[in-house]
């Protein structure tokens, strides 16, 4: 947790002994090219264990925020922002630019989404979903694209990938648009999510996927850092329907690495006390720090929040019963890249939408 903090950590002889384990763990909670500037100094054979991740961490920045200069160029008069990786590496990261991430991900109103489309073919990007992926009849809040550099972007014109999630949240994207500030992201000026909806959405995000790793709560965290005003974070929170998401990951944050929370969150986020008790005793039984593997109590009760105690429970309970009842998932073969027509028919379905 001390490398979550920034700080530099205390080596055990039993850690120290087994750098392979130590890489491990980094790499799960996405901490790895961070873990190794604190390491650097004094722990060398830690160090070297995760350099490849710092050294991929920092290329892949520079790259990304090279990149968003085109892009800018190239989305010349459409409204569009950038979040997540690029974003949280330079404004909510122990060190800038060494956030661990894969990908770009830009938002866009559903109505721009075939200009950019066109554009982004024009320019030499390609499609990278598959056939089935574009005609999927829950119409997914995203796309994907890759440069003709080999980076991939997530293009989103909704932040709620899954229908069935759009129908329990309401983060309007028009709004969201509205609201975006410019900041400089490594050589290049981009345009993203004002703080208060940038935390909102980490806070979501990292809900949704689980908020198990401790990268999830560094980023909220230090998102949170940047918030002067709490009551608006409270408002628009209710407004998304995300309050209970984001009082459990801020809580999660606090109790995985210290510090304070705001005087009066959990009235603000209408947080009741057994909503609390169950919460923190699920981060007592599954603390992040410990986890290793995907599955765990921690993830599926983020992943399955609700407003309250009991209709969290109830979530979770549903959530082990689908997935119990489920057959293993089977390989996907002979699956076939995006054409023409799906293209096609994804634009039209979400013009639908808007």
């Amino acid at each position: 947790m001390a490398i979550a903090r920034g700080e530099r950590p205390s080596i055990t002889p039993a850690l120290r002994a087994d750098p392979a384990a130590f890489a491990g763990a980094a790499r799960y909670h996405r901490l790895a090219p961070l873990a190794h500037v604190l390491l650097r100094d004094g722990e060398p054979d830690l160090a070297q264990a995760v350099q490849r991740d710092r050294d991929q961490a920092r290329a892949l920045h520079l790259h990304a925020t090279t990149l968003l200069g085109h892009l800018g160029d190239l989305l010349d008069g459409v409204g569009w922002v950038v979040f997540k990786g690029p974003v949280l590496s330079e404004l909510a990261h122990p060190v800038p630019g060494l956030r661990s991430y894969q990908d770009l991900d830009l938002l866009v109103r559903p109505e721009d989404l075939r200009e950019v489309s066109v554009r982004l073919l024009g320019a030499g990007w390609t499609i990278a979903d598959f056939e089935d992926m574009l005609r999927n009849p829950q119409l997914p809040g995203e796309m994907h694209w890759r440069s003709p550099t080999g980076v991939l972007m997530d293009l989103h014109w909704s932040m709620i990938n899954m229908a069935d999630r759009r129908r329990r949240l309401t983060v309007p994207t028009a709004d969201l648009l509205h609201r975006r500030e410019q900041v400089s992201l490594g050589f290049a000026s981009a345009w993203t999510l004002d703080p208060v909806d940038g935390l909102l959405h980490v806070c979501l995000h990292a809900a949704l996927t689980g908020a198990n790793k401790l990268l999830y709560l560094v980023d909220a965290q230090r998102m949170a850092a940047r918030i002067t005003d709490w009551a608006l974070v409270g408002e628009r929170a209710a407004d998304w329907r995300a309050a209970p998401h984001v009082a459990l990951v801020l809580h999660r944050a606090q109790r995985s690495l210290g510090g304070e929370l705001p005087e009066g969150l959990d009235r603000l986020l209408g947080s009741t006390a057994a909503f609390r008790a169950l919460t923190a005793a699920v981060d007592r039984a599954a603390p992040v720090a410990a986890a290793r593997t995907e599955p765990g109590v921690a993830r599926l009760v983020a992943r399955a929040v609700r407003p309250g105690a009991v209709r969290t429970t109830l979530a979770s309970a549903q959530s082990v019963a689908r997935r119990l009842s489920e057959r293993p998932a089977q390989a996907r073969t002979g699956r076939s890249p995006a054409g023409d027509g799906a293209l096609d028919l994804y634009l039209d379905r979400v013009e639908a939408t808007s």
